[in-house]
C-alpha cells in the first residue's frame, strides 16, 4: 500500500501594499504626536523641578525634626542651583556657609536633569495675592530658608521656576511656585495661566 502526503505551503507576511499603508499610518500618528510632545516636555522638565524642590524643602524640615538641629537651604540664581546644609551647631545666622555642612547641592539644569528651566516669573501676583519682586523670595545672602527642630521654618518665602522660552514671551500657565510658611509648611503650586492652584 502506498500512502501519499500532501503538502500545503501557507505564505506568511504583508503584502507591498500593506507594508506602505503601515509606514503612512505611522506617519501620520508621528506628525501628530511630535508637535504634541514638543509643547508638553517643558511643562513635564519644570513639574519634576518644581516636585525634586518641594520634597527636598519637607527633607529638609523632616531631617530638622528627627536629628533635633537645623536644616538650611540656600538658593544661588546665577548658576541655577540650590544646597541643603545640615547646620548641626545650629549657626548658619551669625556663622553663614560652612562647608562641612554641606549635605548636596542640586544643579537644576546640570547633566540634562532639567534643561532649558530656571529661577523665574513672569510679573503679576504670587499665590498669597502680593506682586512678585523676585524668582527667589527668601532674604539672606545668598536667599536662604532655615527649618528648625520645632518644624517651624525662620522666614516666609517662596521659590519660582519656569521654562526659559515662557520669560520672553510671558507665558504663564508653565510657572511654578514653591512656599514656605514660618509654620514650616511647604506647598507647590501650579499657574493656570490666569490664577494660581
Amino acid at each position: 500500500m502506498k500512502t501519499t502526503h500532501t503538502f500545503h505551503f501557507s505564505h506568511y507576511g504583508f503584502t507591498l501594499i500593506e507594508l506602505m499603508v503601515t509606514i503612512a499610518i505611522l506617519g501620520i500618528l508621528a506628525a501628530i504626536a511630535i508637535p504634541n510632545y514638543n509643547s508638553w516636555l517643558p511643562k513635564a522638565r519644570v513639574n519634576g523641578a518644581a516636585r525634586e524642590l518641594f520634597t527636598e524643602m519637607q527633607l529638609a524640615r523632616m531631617r530638622a525634626i528627627s536629628e533635633n538641629n537645623n536644616y538650611v537651604i540656600t538658593f544661588n540664581t546665577s548658576n541655577n542651583s540650590y544646597s541643603l546644609y545640615d547646620d548641626e551647631d545650629n549657626d548658619f545666622a551669625t556663622a553663614g556657609v560652612e562647608s562641612g555642612e554641606l549635605f548636596k547641592t542640586v544643579d537644576i539644569d546640570e547633566d540634562n536633569r532639567y534643561p532649558g528651566i530656571e529661577y523665574g516669573y513672569i510679573a503679576g501676583n504670587n499665590p498669597s495675592g502680593n506682586p512678585i519682586s523676585s524668582e527667589v523670595a527668601f532674604t539672606g545672602t545668598p536667599p536662604n530658608v532655615t527649618f528648625k527642630p520645632t518644624g517651624l521654618a525662620n522666614k516666609n518665602g517662596s521659590v519660582y521656576l519656569i521654562p526659559s522660552a515662557d520669560i520672553a514671551t510671558s507665558r504663564k500657565d508653565r510657572q511654578r511656585a514653591i512656599t514656605v510658611l514660618i509654620t514650616g509648611r511647604v506647598r507647590l503650586y501650579s499657574h493656570t495661566g490666569s490664577t494660581w492652584e
